[in-house]
């Protein structure tokens, strides 16, 4: 019984609390690709949790059932001796009450997530496919060039294969390097199929609007992989190339959100990050403390889980 209230608790802190703390750690974007592994470290423990305190929740109950003995929460590890409990019947109406609520939850959570994923592909596909036809050919792979005056690219995942969208008025602003540059952050976003990993946040924020966690990471994730696909572009093109290029499409019109555009996503931000040189200390800093945090949300959970078992 303690294992799944500290389990809950744990869950809820994670939930209410972690999207404040997880902003304040991640939100410098020295190490990109270690801050969205500390948001999405939060996010499976906080999953993780819910579920294994359903788990343990369930447990408890069976064994009070075959025992004959009602529920009762051990004090030991507050520093007070006993137990406290209600009467057996009671006690056990509750928690199957408790139980069953947090299951059908649950449940009802995961068929709103699998429709939401299902969305979010179909319009993906369609376009990708109705990007392939009105756009034309490239001399790049996969890339199709749409004619339109506003400054834009893009990339959206689709079957049989996915696409990347440059607008002839991209073309007219980009001279060579620039576009080598923000072609190679899309082909970064493809290659690492952020896409998916995106969809899966926003339909988990979408299944379950109410729980901060979940939203917040779907933003800040979307901001941190564009990161990630300008680290990928600048090892390959220089820091120069890719924040002229972001710059000159910083006028570019609102990409779709099934999406994912070289200027669309946390500009500013990304630019003084090319900018702004970090210094030695400050970068093993920032990397020692989200491997703490990373370490951290995904130890917890066990041990919490364990400590009645000790």
């Amino acid at each position: 019984m303690n294992a799944a209230l500290l389990l809950f608790a744990y869950a809820s802190a994670l939930i209410w609390v972690g999207p404040v703390l997880l902003r304040r750690v991640t939100g410098t974007g020295v190490h990109p690709r270690l801050a969205v592994a500390s948001w999405l470290s939060a996010v499976f423990a906080a999953i993780a949790a819910w579920v294994g305190a359903l788990v343990f929740l369930g447990a408890a109950v069976l064994d009070s059932i075959w025992r004959h003995r009602a529920l009762a929460l051990c004090l030991k590890e507050l520093g007070l001796a006993g137990e406290l409990g209600l009467p057996r019947g009671i006690a056990s109406a509750l928690a199957v009450g408790v139980l069953s609520t947090g299951a059908v939850a649950t449940v009802i959570a995961c068929w709103r997530m699998g429709r939401q994923l299902r969305r979010q592909r179909s319009a993906s596909r369609l376009h990708a496919a109705t990007a392939r036809t009105i756009g034309g050919a490239s001399d790049w792979p996969g890339v199709v060039v749409v004619p339109a005056p506003q400054p834009a690219a893009y990339c959206v995942t689709g079957r049989p294969n996915s696409v990347i969208v440059v607008t002839s008025g991209a073309l007219g602003r980009l001279d060579e390097p620039q576009l080598a540059a923000v072609l190679a952050h899309e082909y970064a976003h493809l290659a690492s199929r952020h896409h998916d990993l995106l969809m899966a946040l926003r339909a988990l924020a979408s299944s379950l609007p109410r729980l901060p966690l979940f939203a917040a990471a779907a933003k800040v994730v979307a901001d941190l992989l564009e990161m990630c696909a300008d680290d990928v572009a600048v090892r390959s093109h220089g820091k120069m190339a890719l924040l002229r290029g972001l710059l000159a499409l910083t006028e570019g019109p609102a990409m779709a959100p099934a999406a994912l555009g070289a200027a669309n996503t946390a500009t500013v931000a990304r630019a003084e990050r090319l900018a702004i040189s970090v210094s030695r200390r400050s970068w093993w800093q920032e990397r020692l403390m989200l491997w703490a945090t990373i370490g951290l949300a995904v130890v917890s959970p066990m041990i919490l889980g364990l400590a009645c078992r000790l």
